[in-house]
């Protein structure tokens, strides 16, 4: 008993197609009828090489089964071969640029026709040729992908007239095809159309819903501040401050002296500093450094260094520390 289903076959299915068949006949009848039947030689030619079965033909179209999908697509590149040396003889009114597509699916075989979705995709793949070039399915590309030295070019996912689930495309490289531009593929854009969309409802959805706010207790409750509060400086600091960087002016100044003019400057900063005990022991230095003739200066009441060890030495200021002898005058003082 015969299945519904006829005879299903697994085919690599070939359509082929002249590009501007219809203005060509249009322009000169009796030349187009020529180039097609020139065309036609060509191409069973090379399908006998290749194991090939011409199923139909209409017009200038050519629809072709081959069990080796390899072979049907050696078959492909070499029709397209021959055809480009038969173009570069003649000129271009009377060329002939072929498209080429090439898929491998299941076909249901019923007495002299061929029938399935497979054979529906291989006629839309052959619209989306270069003329002059081969596309191809990727269940084509994975049959072939290592076993024929030629390049491929991925087109990926393209939308295709009544096909519902399109495979990805392929286009061979070769040589004297006329380029088209890289069909864009509907994946992307889909998928960016629902990102857009879906990010739009979860924007509506987040500002129409707000959560409950439970209230943390008081004990717990903390108030975070975005930044830092500025410092706020009194004008007393202020003026300490720049005491301060007046002071260390005036020993750097210092440092840069001797003698007389060292101990003014000193004696300057301990003025404007007067708890500064670095400053109080270069002063001290300073002074035992000094010639003895050297007269004491007013401005600062520093007691000068004496031979005799006196029974207490007065502080230079409240916070000066004290003085008791020469040894103390005289020795390394560090300053940091």
């Amino acid at each position: 008993m015969t299945h519904p289903d006829g005879n299903r076959r697994l085919k690599a299915i070939m359509f082929t197609d002249i590009k501007g068949y219809s203005a060509m006949m249009g322009r000169d009848e009796q030349r187009t009828v020529h180039a097609v039947l020139e065309h036609r030689e060509i191409v069973r030619e090379c399908l006998k090489e290749h194991e090939g079965s011409e199923h139909e033909t209409i017009g200038d179209a050519f629809v072709v089964l081959f069990d080796s999908v390899v072979n049907a697509v050696r078959c492909g590149a070499q029709i397209q071969a021959k055809l480009k040396a038969r173009n570069d003889t003649l000129p271009k009114d009377q060329q002939v640029w072929l498209r080429i597509g090439i898929h491998l699916g299941d076909i249901i075989v019923q007495g002299d026709g061929i029938y399935g979705d497979g054979v529906n995709v291989a006629a839309r793949v052959q619209d989306k040729a270069e003329p002059g070039g081969i596309s191809i399915t990727e269940q084509v590309f994975l049959q072939i992908d290592g076993k024929i030295d030629m390049q491929m070019e991925a087109v990926g996912k393209v939308e295709l007239k009544n096909i519902r689930n399109p495979p990805a495309m392929y286009r061979l490289k070769i040589d004297g095809a006329q380029r088209l531009p890289k069909q864009r593929s509907w994946v992307a854009p889909v998928a960016a159309i629902a990102l857009i969309v879906g990010g739009i409802g979860l924007a509506i959805a987040l500002t129409n819903h707000r959560a409950p706010v439970e209230p943390a207790p008081a004990a717990q409750t903390v108030v975070a501040a975005p930044t830092p509060p500025v410092p706020v400086v009194s004008a007393a600091e202020a003026r300490l401050a720049a005491s301060k960087t007046a002071a260390g002016r005036k020993v750097s100044e210092a440092l840069a002296k001797t003698g007389q003019e060292r101990i003014d400057l000193l004696r300057q900063a301990l003025q404007l500093e007067p708890d500064n005990a670095a400053v109080q022991n270069l002063l001290v230095v300073a002074i035992s450094a000094a010639p003895v003739s050297a007269p004491p200066a007013a401005t600062a009441p520093v007691a000068s260094p004496v031979a005799a060890k006196p029974p207490a030495a007065k502080p230079l200021s409240a916070a000066k520390p004290k003085v008791d002898d020469a040894t103390k005058i005289k020795r390394s003082v560090v300053v940091e």
